[in-house]
């Protein structure tokens, strides 16, 4: 604390150091600048170049209680370090840096602001006062740059030797005053611009302002309103009713818009009127009762608007809506920056997007990763500087994960400019087209591969039937018969794609060009449907069963019947499939001395690709073909 008894010693009895000194202690004292008194008073002032209180220049203690005493926002930078005093009055401008700033230097204090004022402070320290109003300084004294207004004096304090030691700031902050003239001029100038447009916008508005009496009978229109209406004389349309100028439903609306407004209520409605020339135009309609100065209702304003190409545009849109939005194809539109915000309803089902918000995402998020690149680098700037992009690319799905194979194709989207302001796509699902060409490879693979086996057997048929003919005449007979039949069990896989056949229909190719079926030859049994690598050879067996039967057997006379037929029993991986070949009528049997090719073809063939038994039983009442196999090694469906 300051040691004011001490203080009168050190003057040595000075009754003007005393005056002074009893003055401090008397400002102290007052309740109104006791706190800056008494931060003054115990602030260690030593570390600083003012030294302890008690030796202090008397100019300084002078200045010092003048400004303690003072009610105006004051502070002092004293000495070459500028150490920085103020006043009670001076805290609500320090903010937050109150009360650390008290003994800093001024440079401390206001480090925002030190470029601005470094100069008049130097300048008064020359011992120049400066005079300020309304200076405007960005100031951060509560956390936060602020723009701040402050008109202010800066004055020289000379010590003892009349040389400049201080300065004294007295200030006063006027940011409000200057917003509040700020907000003033706008508001003039908003109320001058608005009289301005006022008195201008009847005259240049495309709108129809008129004004009405409480009849409905014009009074008034403007003239952009004369010019949209096709009116050439207005004093010729003066007091008819507005209301008869409408036809159809537009004539009732126009009555009701009468009554309400005259009621004191606004009605507003969309309808079509022709104008003076006889254009028919759509007008959206507003209106608005126009009140007195004591506030009842004395006429009544009609502004009427032309949206006739607004009308047209809108039918154009809501067609191209509904195009959008019934198309199958993956329709959306982005943002420059990459904002989704729209897709179609078709687009959300192909990605399992239904019911998110598309607003959420950006392009990147419907490729992966690997993609993303290319459609920021190569998809997008192609798009705008050749106006398209199309390729083939993949969506992910964003609940699954599927990698989803699409046709994307990109344009531009412009404003009325031509300036480019988004991104549309129509892209196509082409899961479809990449299963149906991953088909295609698959059964072109399969088709050669069935050839190749096709071939096989016509080189051996050809080869083992040449080997065991006696001349070139039955040979050829054999051979075109047997490769016959080879054709019509191969029409009979191309017709499944090569993937299976059904055993009544392979029978029924095989065995129809040697007798009537179901005549002559009886072929029943359950649906079997026969492996593809099998079919050939049950075909070729066959063919030369119904071969030897017309040449020695059952059909080789007019009596003759030839049994074919099939069962399965059992279930599952033990169902046992059982085909019989049974001839009848025909002449004894008497069992070959040798076995030709089509005997060991119809034996051993069958036996191999079946995979079970396979016995031919020379009967005298007729031969009996009996096979044996597993279901599962013979077909790949069976039912009852």
């Amino acid at each position: 604390m300051i040691d004011f008894e001490h203080l009168t010693r050190s003057t040595g009895g000075n009754q003007k150091m005393h005056d002074q000194v009893a003055t401090l202690e008397s400002v102290l004292d007052e309740e109104r600048s006791a706190d800056m008194v008494e931060r003054v008073r115990i602030h260690d002032w030593s570390p600083t170049s003012l030294g302890p209180v008690e030796d202090w220049p008397q100019s300084l203690r002078t200045a010092v209680d003048i400004m303690l005493g003072s009610g105006h926002a004051m502070c002092i930078a004293w000495g070459s370090e500028r150490v920085f005093l103020y006043n009670d009055a001076y805290v609500p401008i320090l903010g937050s840096r109150h009360p650390e700033a008290l003994g800093l230097t001024f440079a401390q204090v206001w480090p925002e602001i030190w470029d601005k004022i470094e100069p008049l402070v130097d300048s008064t320290f020359a011992g120049k006062t400066n005079s300020f109003r309304d200076m405007p300084l960005s100031m951060t004294r509560n956390g936060y740059v602020e723009e701040t207004f402050w008109t202010f004096s800066y004055s020289p304090i000379r010590d003892e030797s009349g040389a400049v030691a201080g300065l004294l700031n007295v200030t006063m902050e006027t940011t409000q005053n200057v917003i509040a003239e700020r907000q003033r001029d706008a508001a003039l100038a908003e109320l001058r611009a608005s009289e301005a447009f006022l008195s201008n916008v009847l005259g240049a508005s495309t709108d129809c302002f008129k004004v009405l009496d409480l009849e409905g009978r014009l009074t008034f229109m403007s003239e952009g309103g004369q010019r949209v209406m096709e009116v050439s004389d207005f004093n010729a349309i003066a007091g008819c009713p507005w209301p008869d100028f409408w036809s159809g439903p537009g004539h009732k609306e126009a009555r009701l818009a009468v009554e309400s407004a005259g009621r004191g209520e606004p009605h507003s409605f969309i309808g079509q009127a022709d104008t003076m020339g006889g254009t028919t135009k759509w007008w959206h309609v507003a209106v608005s009762p126009i009140r007195d100065e004591n506030g009842e209702v004395d006429r009544i304003l009609s502004v009427s608007r032309d949206i006739t190409d607004l009308r047209a545009s809108e039918e154009d849109r809501d067609r191209f809506v509904r195009l959008i939005e019934n198309s199958t194809d993956f329709v959306g539109m982005a943002a420059l920056d990459g904002k989704v915000f729209y897709v179609n309803d078709a687009a959300r089902r192909m990605v399992g997007l239904e019911g998110a918000d598309v607003t959420e995402l950006v392009i990147a998020d419907f490729f992966p990763s690997e993609q993303i690149e290319k459609v920021a680098q190569e998809v997008l700037p192609a798009v705008e500087r050749e106006g398209h992009w199309e390729g083939e690319l993949a969506f992910k799905h964003f609940g699954t994960g599927e990698l989803i194979p699409v046709l994307y194709s990109v344009f531009p989207i412009v404003d009325a400019n031509a300036a480019l302001i988004g991104y549309g796509t129509v892209t196509r699902d082409h899961r479809e087209r990449k299963r149906a060409e991953e088909d295609m490879r698959f059964m072109n693979g399969e088709l050669a591969h069935r050839l190749k086996n096709v071939l096989a057997v016509v080189q051996s048929v050809a080869q083992q039937t040449l080997r065991g003919a006696t001349d070139t005449a039955s040979a050829a007979q054999s051979l075109g018969s047997r490769l016959t039949a080879l054709g019509a069990a191969t029409d009979v896989l191309t017709g499944s794609s090569w993937r299976s056949a059904d055993l009544r229909e392979v029978a029924t190719g095989a065995l129809a060009p040697h007798a009537e079926i179901g005549e002559r030859i009886t072929i029943d049994g359950p649906q079997v449907t026969l492996k593809p690598e099998l079919t050939v050879a049950f075909a070729l067996a066959l063919h030369e069963l119904a071969t030897n039967a017309a040449k020695y057997g059952a059909l080789s006379n007019e009596t003759g019947k030839v049994t074919l037929e099939w069962t399965i029993e059992g279930s599952g991986e033990d169902a046992i499939l059982t085909l019989i070949w049974r001839e009848e009528g025909g002449p004894p049997v008497v069992p070959p001395e040798r076995k030709g090719f089509g005997s060991a073809l119809i034996d051993r063939s069958m036996r191999s690709y079946f995979g079970g038994k396979a016995e031919t039983d020379y009967r005298p009442e007729g031969l009996v073909f009996e096979l044996e196999a597993r279901l599962t090694d013979a077909a790949v469906a069976a039912r009852n």
